[in-house]
């Protein structure tokens, strides 16, 4: 005979194993890996924008460099 308690007892276990399930689920799941996938490909973006970052910051670097050599090659005007 099915009563309140049973009922009760039954939702309980369903609740735990479908709990545990969800945990082995969720990390093989699309949807989960969806919003990491999108995280992902945040961080690899942002990863590339410093990297061209501290490239253009090492190419101006180097054309003052050569700007300052440039200039010392010069002769002065007075000569």
């Amino acid at each position: 005979m099915i009563t309140r308690s049973n009922l009760a007892e039954q939702l309980r276990e369903y609740q735990l194993r479908s709990k545990h399930d969800w945990a082995s689920v969720s990390f093989f799941s699309s949807t989960s890996n969806l919003s990491s996938y999108r995280r992902m490909q945040l961080a690899f973006i942002l990863v590339c924008i410093a990297m061209l970052l501290l490239l253009c910051m090492k190419v101006t670097k180097q054309v003052r460099l050569a700007r300052k050599k440039k200039r010392r090659m010069l002769l002065p005007l007075s000569i």
